[in-house]
């Protein structure tokens, strides 16, 4: 296989100097990228060069000159997709606008020549939208769901209802891009629905219906808009299956059937009102994630992308088959996943490559003459060969739970231990770590650090029996997790327990703080961002972005019941445990966030203060949970280069 000559896999030649924070925390510099439905147009999403992120188009056959498709001057392209040959719907965001009223992506279509540009669902940033932008606009509480019918100049979006604040159920609705006129794709639908599937031709087939708060109800059609025939009910938090997708007049579901709980992919059998056995497909010790890869206009399914440790591609088309066995042998050591529009004739195939120690970079891989040539470098201060990459390893938690951890950054064989950070995840209910470059690692891994993430119980990811071991254990098994993910770390010679600082963001920020002030002696910092203080807080602060139904029927049974458990929420709260923190604490918080608002944050710095253990405290103006703006990055990240430095050098 030729690669261009200029373009080797590497941005920048070797250096013992490590990439400076804005590296790893800036801009990237091409952040996606999609090809056309035929193959010859490719779109990019780019970032960098004083502008912002934004859409270029290339045709790959070069009879057209690269362009800028569509760049706003206060606001970000977040999320695009190519709709047919000659339209693209596209959504932004803009840090500018954080508030505490609810905001929205909104939606806009481009035409591929750039003339023709088309606001679809309303924004908050209208002012940056150019005048050439049609009338008919669909409210803010509209939003992209689907694509439409093959060959249609529509997408499916949904029409979002709500009752107060919370959402209540949402709409299908088909959206014709050029004029914004949008019609009925269901007649009849069942109550409450609150999520919908669409095969390949745009029409819905199933409905996950909320009737009754506690339960998901699951109702078919054979696609008439019409008729619907309920075919499970299940407790929202003892699902026998979960949907996974449509492909034709097949149902693909997800159960718990693994050895642990596992995720595994079955086809539904409507006769039975049961799985058909065995699964599809298994990840072994994960929860298998499938992605079909199917023809838009026949949908012929060509391949499906699984998620287990790394990401892996199975093609069923041999043309495919024979492209994923090139690629892969002329990048290897790399996930390389494969786009192609037209897949079972592709001209061009479309590749992101990436690994655990390089961000990613995209190539286009020409068929018919055997050439690759890279299309652009998400991360170009990034030198693969500088980064540490990441590791998964499985350890017995101290009550012989499978604990899985991800380190980066661990001493070589012979040298001697290193400061270390347990860098715990957010949610906490979700999947903390995969087998991909992450910034945050990375960067304190470049500092001199191990870093050590736990997939503590709670996490999900690796089946039912780890996530269901986490329910009503904040601060007890789920932190104890934590402690013996750091006592692996020390036994294997990798970290060094006299210097260990604890951080995370939102329930890591938790953990954080339920670190220092339950394992006095082990920690010598913390660093917490937008991170829960008091798990009572996320049931009493009301103007909070957290779902009502969230607060009175799950979060009771997977945090604690505010009235019942009073005393083991008491208990673990770090807030009302701030006597016992000795270690010094960074506290940093958005003034504008709305899922652990801010006064989490000044209630465990006056806590703090009133104990003689003052924090350093910082509060970024217009930042909600998560830093959106550069500059916050750019100086919270600075502010831990320091503060580690401090205590554990």
């Amino acid at each position: 296989m030729l690669i261009g000559s200029s373009l080797g896999l590497t941005a920048l030649a070797s250096s013992t100097t490590p990439p400076p924070l804005e590296a790893f925390f800036g801009p990237a510099s091409m952040i996606d990228a999609k090809l056309s439905p035929s193959g010859r147009w490719v779109v990019s999403l780019v970032g960098g060069g004083g502008m912002r992120d934004r859409l270029v188009l290339t045709d790959l056959e070069g009879q057209e000159p690269t362009k800028i498709l569509a760049v706003l001057k206060t606001a970000d392209v977040s999320s695009f997709r190519w709709v047919n040959e000659d339209w693209l719907t596209y959504s932004v965001t803009s840090y500018e606008e954080v508030t505490h009223v609810r905001k929205a992506n909104g939606l806009l279509a481009v035409n591929r020549k750039g003339d023709r540009t088309r606001m679809l669902i309303k924004r908050s940033y209208e002012k940056v939208v150019s005048d050439r932008v049609g009338a008919r606009v669909l409210e803010p509480d509209h939003y992209y769901l689907a694509p439409g019918a093959p060959g249609a100049n529509e997408i499916i979006v949904g029409h979002a209802n709500f009752q107060r604040w919370d959402f209540a159920h949402v709409t299908p609705l088909a959206l014709d891009i050029e004029n914004g006129s949008t019609r009925k794709l269901v007649d009849t639908a069942p109550p409450n629905v609150y999520s919908w599937l669409f095969d390949h031709q745009g029409r819905p087939r199933l409905a996950d219906s909320r009737e009754d708060p506690q339960f998901s109800t699951m109702y078919w059609s054979p696609g008439d808009g019409k008729t619907w025939t309920r075919i499970a009910k299940f407790p929202i938090l003892k699902m026998d299956w979960e949907p996974a997708y449509v492909n034709n007049d097949n149902l693909f579901v997800y159960r718990a059937t693994g050895p642990k709980g596992e995720n595994q992919l079955y086809r539904f059998n409507f006769e039975t009102g049961k799985v058909d056995t065995p699964a599809w497909i298994a990840a072994p010790g994960f929860d298998a994630e499938a992605t079909p890869l199917v023809s838009p206009k026949t949908g012929t399914q060509h391949g499906v992308r699984v998620m287990g440790e790394t990401e892996s591609t199975v093609w069923i088309h041999p043309v495919m088959q024979d492209v994923q066995k090139k690629i892969d042998a002329t990048l290897p050591g790399r996930i390389n996943t494969l786009s192609c529009g037209a897949c079972d004739a592709p001209s061009n195939v479309l590749v992101h490559s990436y690994s655990d120690k390089d961000p990613g970079q995209f190539f286009v891989y020409q068929v018919a003459g055997n050439q690759l040539q890279r299309l652009g470098v998400q991360r170009p201060q990034i030198q693969p060969e500088q980064s540490f990459g990441v590791q998964l390893h499985r350890t017995p938690a101290r009550d012989g739970m499978d604990l899985p951890i991800w380190i980066t950054g661990a001493p070589e064989a012979g040298k001697p231990p290193k400061p270390a950070i347990v860098l715990v995840h957010g949610g906490p209910w979700v999947r903390g770590g995969h087998w991909k470059w992450n910034e945050q690692a990375e960067f304190l891994a470049s500092r001199g650090y191990v870093v050590i993430m736990p997939e503590f119980r709670g996490s999900e990811g690796y089946g039912s029996v780890l996530h269901r071991a986490g329910w009503k254990q904040w601060g007890q098994a789920m932190q104890d997790d934590v402690t013996d993910a750091l006592r692996f770390a020390a036994d294997k010679g990798w970290a060094d327990t006299k210097r260990v600082c604890i951080a995370g963001a939102s329930y890591g920020g938790y953990a954080a703080l339920m670190g220092v002030a339950k394992d006095v002696d082990q920690y010598r910092c913390a660093v917490a961002w937008v991170g829960v203080s008091d798990p009572s807080l996320l049931f009493s602060i009301h103007w909070s972005d957290i779902h009502g139904d969230a607060k009175q029927y799950s979060m009771p049974t997977m945090i604690g019941d505010p009235v019942k458990d009073a005393d083991m929420l008491a208990a673990n709260s770090p807030l009302l445990n701030a006597k016992r923190i000795k270690a010094p604490v960074l506290l940093a918080y958005g003034d504008k966030d709305m899922r652990v608002p801010i006064e989490h944050g000044e209630k465990m710095r006056d806590a703090l203060r009133a104990s003689g253990n003052a924090p350093e405290w910082v509060v970024y103006a217009g930042e909600g949970h998560g830093w959106r703006r550069p500059e916050t990055n750019y100086d919270f990240w600075g502010r831990v280069e320091k503060f580690l430095a401090k205590h554990l050098k």
